[in-house]
């Protein structure tokens, strides 16, 4: 199993905690991802989803 360097390691795990957000609503393929103020993560950076 290859894993994604972009979506684990120790870099991940500070991100998640700095960049956390929720699901505001799932409409098909698509998730509405809300962040608080100010947390917004940069564009085209990988969303981890954990249920």
């Amino acid at each position: 199993m290859r894993i994604n360097p972009t979506t684990s390691g120790p870099a991940v795990s500070t991100l998640e905690e700095k960049n956390r957000g929720r699901i505001a609503q799932i409409i098909g393929p698509v998730l509405d991802v809300v962040f608080p103020p100010g947390r917004m993560p940069n564009i085209y950076n990988a969303l981890v989803v954990k249920g």
